[in-house]
């Protein structure tokens, strides 16, 4: 099969493609190796490059994106379109929006939906940043697409009713076993400078209220109480409204992935700590199939799919919004020494098995 996939190359403030990460690029990196053609073209609102490149054994076309730009985008998109098959809008309600148009009702269109994409911006322009226009777009892709994937079964019965009776298909996000991997905790705390004896926190990811990083803080003040020597191992992007420079709080930038493998292997505890919003209730977030994928002892808080994912490890799960919940999970693991083996679950979600 010949499979145009369009997709953004920026998303949270990383290179997707000249880091080889993401949903959208393991995915389809793996269904290129299963002997499908794949071709990407990629939408940079942000450094507005144009680059031809190849990654995993995919053409990539890179193509600068914005409101001046997007007449020369969606000129590429319907010449690429005409060369293939089918033609998958991705990351964004814009690109599946180009993905209907460049395919003028002769391709198969399938629109891949990993989160709730109501829930953040793509572009600075005031009427596409969230709200009412970026809703209509989307639902109306929704509705219009031949195949809506979703990365969750909470997002499949958000976009159900307008749906109707065409298909949906559910592809979870998945984890590279290959590179997320156990490796020695003294070896990767000497590595990042940290204490080799202290309880050490980890969470990796947006630093926002949003994302529940303001209630880790809270808990981690908690958890100091029973262990004084403790760190918070913060590592991503970290909104204003968030203050990091506090005991006992330590950040670092990992700006490489094998950075990130590294610090979860630091790890006492790995911490999932999302509050239930629309941006986290749907779909399972990476970080937690790496966190297991390191064999990391976890907590994570019962959001959306997370909770059915986790439903077998009650103990490990903490009520939203909630830091002292949270403290008093993560004080439990810290205190059990008894290794959880998530093996079961991450066979499931290799990006090989979710390719097939």
């Amino acid at each position: 099969m010949k499979i145009l996939l369009l997709m953004k190359r920026f998303s949270t403030n990383r290179d997707m493609i000249l880091e080889n990460f993401g949903r959208e690029v393991r995915l389809f990196s793996e269904i290129s190796r299963l002997g499908h053609n794949v071709t990407v073209l990629c939408a940079d609102q942000t450094k507005k490059e144009r680059i031809t490149t190849k990654l995993n054994g995919m053409k990539v076309e890179i193509y600068p994106f914005g409101l001046t730009k997007f007449p020369k985008f969606l000129s590429a998109a319907r010449k690429m379109a005409a060369e293939n098959e089918v033609v998958i809008g991705a990351t964004h309600p814009l690109l599946g929006l180009v993905a209907l148009l460049a395919s003028a009702g002769k391709k198969k269109i399938v629109y891949d939906i990993r989160d709730n994409y109501e829930a953040y911006n793509f572009t600075n322009l005031p009427l596409l940043k969230k709200g009412m226009i970026p809703k209509l777009i989307n639902n109306g892709i929704v509705r219009s697409c031949d195949l809506a994937v979703c990365a969750g079964k909470v997002l499949t019965q958000k976009i159900a009713p307008a749906r109707g009776n065409k298909p949906i298909a559910v592809v979870p996000n998945g984890v590279n076993t290959k590179f997320f991997r156990s490796l020695n905790k003294s070896a990767c705390r000497k590595k990042l400078s940290l204490p080799p004896k202290a309880k050490i926190i980890v969470y990796t990811g947006h630093i926002s209220k949003e994302r529940g990083t303001d209630r880790l803080i809270e808990a981690f003040k908690i958890v100091q109480k029973n262990y004084s020597d403790a760190v918070l191992l913060l590592s991503g992007q970290i909104d204003k409204d968030i203050n990091i420079n506090q005991p006992g709080i330590v950040y670092k930038e990992l700006p490489r992935r094998k950075d990130v493998v590294i610090a979860i292997n630091a790890a006492d505890v790995a911490v999932v700590p999302h509050p239930e919003n629309e941006a986290t209730k749907y779909g399972i977030p990476y970080k937690l199939l790496e966190y297991m994928a390191c064999d990391a002892h976890i907590v994570a808080t019962a959001v959306g799919d997370v909770k059915e994912l986790l439903k077998d490890y009650p103990q490990i799960l903490a009520q939203p919004g909630n830091p002292e919940d949270l403290a008093l999970r993560i004080t439990a693991t810290i205190d059990n020494r008894e290794k959880t083996s998530y093996n079961k679950i991450v066979t499931e979600y290799t990006w090989e098995k979710l390719a097939r």
